[in-house]
C-alpha cells in the first residue's frame, strides 16, 4: 500500500507521518510531498520517500498521486490577515481542487482531507455545533473560514464524481509535534508567562496534536465516504483557559476581558502597520472577530464512528508547558476518554 501525505513538513503533516510510520504497512511505502523550499530536515529520521510537488501546480500532483492507494491532504494555509484572502483561496480551495482532480485521474482509493472546525456551521453563542450544522452567512466574511468551507465543497464534488473521501475537522490544535510548535501553542506559552494582558470574551474547541494525527488514521481506516468528523477534546471559554493556566502557576490570572471596541481598534492598527512594513500581523481583525464568539463543537461522531479516545485537555496543557521547561503546579490527570462539555 502506497500512501502520500501533502503538507508533509507542516505541523499536522509531521505528526501524521510519525504516526503512519509506527504502523505496520505491507508491500508499500509512505511518500512525503514537498516543495523545493520545504524544511525536509524535519523528516530526516523517518523512513519516507520524498516526491516534489505543489498543490498549486496540477502536473506535479498528477505525477505524485500516480500508483498511490491513499492520499492524506494536510497542506493548507492558516491566516486571518485581510491581505491573505487571495492566497487563502488559491491554496485552500484551488489547491484542494487540484488534489481531488489528481486523485480522480489516478484512481486513488481513498482521500483523507484535513479540514477544520472553521468549516463547520456555528451560530457562535456557545451552542454545540455538529457535523450537520449549516454554515452561517457571518462565517463567509471570515476569509479562513470561507476558504475551508469552500475546500470541503471541492472534496464533496470529488465524491460525487466517484472519489472515496473523508474529512477531518480539528479545532484549535495544541502541543509541540516532534519539536515543531504552532501559533496556538506559542500563544499559550505567552499567556502562561503573563505576556497577554487581555483575554477574549468568546471561546473555542481545543484538541491535542497527537489526537489529530490519530483521528486522520482512524478516518482512513473507519471513516465513511463523504462524511466529516469534528475532532475536539474540550470546549473552553478563553477566560476559563486563562484560569486553568493560572492554576499551574502561570501569570495569566491578572488578564482582563478584551472589549469589542478596543480589540478591533488594536487589530486594525496592527494589520495596517504590519502591512506597511511587509510583516505578518500578530493580531488581525478576523481573529478578533472570531474570538468574540463562543464556538463550541460536539465530538460524539468521532468517538462513536471512529472510536477516537481523546486525551484530557489538562494533560495536553501539562505536556505543552513541560516541553517549554516551565515551572507549574501539576494536576492529577487520569488518561481516559474525554467527552466534550
Amino acid at each position: 500500500m502506497n500512501i502520500l501525505v501533502t503538507g508533509a513538513t507542516g505541523y499536522i503533516g509531521v505528526a501524521l507521518l510519525h504516526a503512519l510510520c509506527r504502523l505496520s504497512l505491507r508491500d508499500g511505502s509512505i511518500y512525503a510531498l514537498t516543495r523545493k523550499t520545504s524544511p525536509i530536515a524535519r523528516l530526516a529520521s523517518l523512513p519516507v520517500r520524498f516526491v516534489q510537488g505543489d498543490v498549486t501546480h496540477p502536473p506535479s500532483l498528477w505525477k505524485a498521486t500516480k500508483e498511490m492507494d491513499v492520499v492524506f491532504h494536510t497542506a493548507g494555509l492558516v491566516s486571518f490577515e485581510q491581505r491573505q484572502y487571495r492566497r487563502l483561496y488559491e491554496t485552500n480551495v484551488v489547491g484542494t481542487r487540484h488534489v481531488v482532480d489528481a486523485c480522480l485521474k489516478n484512481g486513488v482509493k481513498r482521500l483523507i482531507h484535513t479540514s477544520s472546525t472553521a468549516a463547520i456551521g456555528s451560530i457562535g453563542d456557545g451552542t454545540l455545533s455538529n457535523e450537520d450544522t449549516i454554515f452561517q452567512s457571518w462565517q463567509m466574511r471570515i476569509g479562513y473560514m470561507a476558504s475551508k468551507y469552500l475546500a470541503e465543497l471541492e472534496v464533496m464534488r470529488g465524491v460525487a464524481e466517484g472519489l472515496d473521501a473523508v474529512m477531518v475537522n480539528p479545532g484549535i490544535v495544541v502541543g509541540r509535534s516532534h519539536g515543531i510548535e504552532n501559533s496556538a501553542s506559542q500563544l499559550l506559552r505567552d499567556v502562561f508567562a503573563g505576556k497577554v494582558p487581555f483575554y477574549p470574551i468568546g471561546g473555542a474547541g481545543f484538541v491535542d496534536i497527537a489526537d489529530v494525527a490519530t483521528a486522520h488514521i482512524l478516518a482512513w481506516q473507519k471513516g465513511k465516504c463523504g462524511e466529516r468528523y469534528i475532532v475536539v477534546s474540550k470546549n473552553l471559554r478563553y477566560q476559563e483557559l486563562f484560569e486553568i493556566l493560572a492554576g499551574y502557576g502561570g501569570r495569566s490570572r491578572s488578564a482582563v476581558a478584551l472589549s469589542r471596541g478596543l480589540g478591533r481598534l488594536i487589530a486594525l492598527g496592527a494589520e495596517f502597520f504590519s502591512s506597511l512594513a511587509g510583516l505578518h500581523s500578530p493580531i488581525t481583525l478576523d481573529s478578533i472577530r472570531l474570538s468574540e464568539r463562543t464556538l463550541f463543537y460536539d465530538n460524539t461522531k468521532s468517538c462513536h464512528e471512529l472510536g477516537l479516545s481523546y486525551l484530557p485537555f489538562e494533560l495536553t496543557l501539562e505536556r505543552l508547558l513541560n516541553s517549554y521547561n516551565l515551572l507549574f503546579k501539576f494536576r492529577s490527570v487520569h488518561e481516559k476518554p474525554a467527552a466534550v462539555t
